[in-house]
């Protein structure tokens, strides 16, 4: 019975569909001689390399244009008739159609063959098989994270680039270079590689090159936040790339431009950028960029207060991560659904995907998002009262800090609230002074308009707790004078809630019961948009019972 299968199984590697020349008996036939070769072993190689060849073509001939829809059938024939030069075509079709559905880990088995076939191709017919394949191998590894193996690959790409002579072939080995290296933290690397790309591109006078390497200088501000400059840069990427018509710099520019409009709390412009990258990134096939647009697209959304949307995005990335077989951005997913589960009071759903997170990052090494998921705990034990805990989770995140400046400054404003908010808990209020005036700075410095209003709301309730009520009002006062221009009711509705409760201590009544009547209201606008009835009501009763006590 084990026989026959074998047999079924070669016929069925000659096609479904039946040939033109002997219909189904040629089929046959082909498939029965190789079942013989494979059973008795009474066929000589050679006769075995003609078969396998004359099956390759009587595919090809019956298939014609539709051929690479049968390419891994086709690859495999022509690299057992030593048809190499085929083999390796069909490699490459089957690469390029796993890669469009996201199967990056398939389409670098394709790719690597492919490159190891090449090999036995005429030496004159090897440059430019290697350098297209090296770049295609070092893009799937890319999506797939792979960034060491993918930065070895687009090295090896410049090689042949320069042995060919092509300055636009070596614009783009280095263009590619440069992102890898940066999103494998290597700054210095990256820095040296971006300065060179952009030489060779103007060199080239490709102005899409040149848009290319643009972006990555664009990226690189945005790192150390350099973001006035940031923002210049990425504008006029994203500019050229709509006059040349030219999507995929375009999709980076959108991509990367809503980064920078979540930073600085512009979340409207950041969804509407995200959504258009998210649109690109499925038009180009690039999974990449679209976790990418999807991660701020999720954040956004969440900050805007549309919290069932925001998990529904961020969920939904994570899946496709998963399934790509992410490195990259699946570590990153837990720690913010953790966060939205926080906002809305379900802790103990916060805590598991923050905990996920910690666990996801250890296993593939990235510091990021470990810093990030380490914060979210500081954050929750802070809330349950485990000053040990809080303390342990943040010297491992200063830790990360001091190994690690890829986007630093950022979460470095997160771990500035987090710590603040723990020491005032705590009554330590000179520490809690001095962290909340370091994130204003770092906040003002960056015009990162959310946390300039936390910094304004954490120093009010700090003075409070020092019996400076007339201090303690003026930054109130102050965050919402923020908030108007950068909405944020995840954050509104406690500056509120703060203010009415001083109010009130004030004896200003009807003050106090006006912006009690606001953070209610804002609080019914976030539940309205939380879909899942529990946690709707998870996040009522805990927000109510803080208003009502008031």
């Amino acid at each position: 019975m084990a026989q026959i299968g074998k047999k079924h199984r070669l016929i069925e590697t000659l096609g479904e569909e039946e040939l033109p020349d002997g219909s189904l008996a040629t089929r046959y036939r082909f498939a029965h001689a190789l079942y013989q070769n494979f059973l008795y072993g009474d066929m000589v190689n050679k006769r075995r390399v003609v078969l396998h060849q004359q099956a390759g073509e009587q595919l090809l001939r019956h298939y014609g244009k539709r051929a690479p829809q049968i390419a891994t059938q086709l690859a495999i024939h022509f690299e057992r008739g030593r048809d190499f030069e085929q083999a390796v075509k069909y490699l490459i079709h089957a690469g390029d159609h796993a890669a469009k559905l996201y199967g990056y880990a398939e389409a670098e088995r394709h790719y690597a063959q492919a490159l190891r076939l090449v090999e036995k191709l005429p030496l004159e017919s090897q440059v430019e098989q290697l350098s297209t394949l090296y770049h295609k191998r070092g893009s799937v590894n890319h999506a797939l994270g792979n960034f060491s193996q993918a930065a070895i690959d687009f090295t090896k790409m410049l090689d042949q680039a320069q042995a060919l002579g092509s300055l636009e072939l070596q614009s783009a080995a280095l263009n590619s270079l440069t992102m890898t290296l940066f999103f494998s933290h290597r700054l210095e690397e990256t820095l040296a590689r971006a300065a060179e790309a952009l030489e060779v591109a103007e060199r080239a006078g490709d102005e899409k090159l040149r848009v290319d390497t643009m972006l990555m200088m664009g990226l690189k501000r945005l790192c150390y936040g350099e973001l006035k400059e940031a923002k210049v840069t990425l504008e006029e990427v994203v500019a050229t790339a709509r006059r040349l018509d030219y999507k995929p710099a375009l999709l980076g520019g959108v991509t990367w431009r809503a980064c920078l409009h979540f930073f600085q709390s512009e979340y409207e412009l950041a969804v509407e950028k995200a959504r258009e990258g998210i649109r690109l990134a499925s038009e180009l096939r690039d999974g990449f960029l679209m976790l990418t647009a999807m991660f701020f697209l999720g954040l956004s959304q969440g900050n805007q207060g549309k919290m069932s949307a925001a998990l529904d995005t961020l969920q939904d990335a994570m899946a496709k991560a998963r399934r790509n077989g992410d490195l990259f951005w699946h570590p990153r997913f837990p720690n913010c659904i953790g966060w939205i589960y926080r906002e809305l009071h379900d802790f103990e759903a916060a805590s598991k995907f923050n905990e996920e997170g910690i666990d996801v990052s250890r296993h593939h090494h990235v510091l990021e998002a470990e810093a990030n998921s380490l914060i979210n705990r500081g954050i929750d034990c802070t809330h349950s009262g485990k000053r040990e805990c809080t303390d342990a989770a943040f010297e491992k995140v200063k830790d990360i800090f001091e190994r690690d400046a890829w986007f630093r400054w950022r979460y470095n404003i997160r771990l500035q609230a987090a710590t603040a908010a723990h020491y005032l808990r705590h009554g330590e209020h000179d520490k809690a002074r001095e962290y909340i005036m370091r994130l204003a700075e770092t906040a003002r410095e960056h015009e990162v308009h959310k946390y300039i209003a936390v910094a304004n709301q954490l120093m009010a309730e700090l003075l409070i707790a020092t019996g400076e009520f007339a201090g303690a009002e003026e930054h109130f006062q102050a965050a919402l004078s923020e908030l108007k221009d950068y909405p944020a009711p995840l954050v509104a509705w406690k500056v509120h809630a703060g203010l009415g409760r001083l109010k009130s201590q004030l004896g200003e009544t009807d003050a106090g019961k006006e912006h009690l009547a606001r953070a209610n209201e804002i609080v019914d606008s976030i539940a309205a948009n939380v879909t899942d009835e529990n946690l709707r009501n998870t996040f009522l009763t805990a927000t109510r019972r803080t208003l009502e006590n008031i």
